[in-house]
């Protein structure tokens, strides 16, 4: 009598931290525009979410054996989506490949540089200034800076204006490296359209609470326009750009350099 050979996948352990680590983070953001004790509320669900979280990943990964069904089992594993031999029956995790880091970083910087040209020709063209997007952006760290002062020349708020301009575009320059090889077929559409639009809808509101006199000053649609040339540009440098193999069929400990992983 013939014996059917099982297959089994190991997947990710059913677990609620996740969950419970969103509804912290957002309780502790909400706490900025409602009250104190919302956010303290939030801010210890945030840690005891985050925690639970980190304890299902280190120092093993909590996983589960999942049996495949016979009729269910491929007949043979397609080498694409097997990035480890050690591993044959391991579930493939998406992204495979990432973006190096610098490749996200010169992509921010790009897309800085192309937002920032975009957001001076504006201002010369609606205000007949080249200082008004440098001031707006100083203005949310420096609240002396009123209406009257965005058309003119500022040092302090120059330099405010450039240091936030320069981290602000790096770090969504990394999001890009990281998030754009999760949209394979269309990532220029992920980072010209989709995350733009997003990051100016978060700003529109949040300008609102930081700063209400200037917010009535911003020209949003025209700030629109330059969030997309910034997305445009920074998107199609980072795709341009070297894709490494993810370590996903490595433990969170090996990932983190703890433990060395052995043969």
């Amino acid at each position: 009598m013939s014996t059917k050979k099982t297959i089994s996948v190991a997947v990710p352990a059913n677990s609620a931290w996740p969950l419970v680590a969103a509804l912290g983070t957002t309780l502790t953001f909400a706490g900025f525009l409602t009250s104190w004790p919302v956010g303290a509320t939030g801010g210890i669900v945030a840690l005891v979410g985050f925690f639970g979280w980190f304890k299902n990943c280190y120092p093993l990964d909590v996983e589960v054996e999942l049996e495949v069904q016979p009729h269910h089992a491929p007949s043979e594993i397609s080498s694409a989506r097997t990035t480890n031999t050690s591993h044959p029956h391991h579930r493939a995790k998406l992204p495979i490949e990432v973006h190096r880091v610098p490749s996200g970083i010169i992509g921010g910087i790009a897309g800085g540089i192309a937002m920032l040209l975009f957001a001076i020709a504006g201002s010369l063209v609606i205000h007949g200034s080249p200082w008004y997007p440098f001031n707006v952006a100083a203005a949310t760290l420096l609240p002396s800076i009123t209406e009257n002062d965005l058309l003119d020349f500022n040092g302090t708020a120059f330099v405010v204006a450039l240091v936030i301009q320069l981290f602000v575009s790096v770090c969504i320059g990394l999001v890009y490296g990281a998030v754009l090889p999760m949209l394979p077929r269309r990532p220029i559409l992920l980072a010209s359209i989709i995350i733009p639009f997003i990051w100016t809808f978060l700003l529109y509101e949040s300008m609102k609470f930081i700063n209400p006199t200037l917010n009535s000053t911003v020209n949003w649609w025209w700030f629109l326009f330059a969030q997309l040339v910034f997305g445009t540009v920074a998107g199609i440098v980072v795709s341009k750009g070297e894709k490494i193999k993810t370590l996903q069929f490595k433990s969170f400990a090996e990932r983190a350099g703890v433990e060395e992983n052995k043969p």
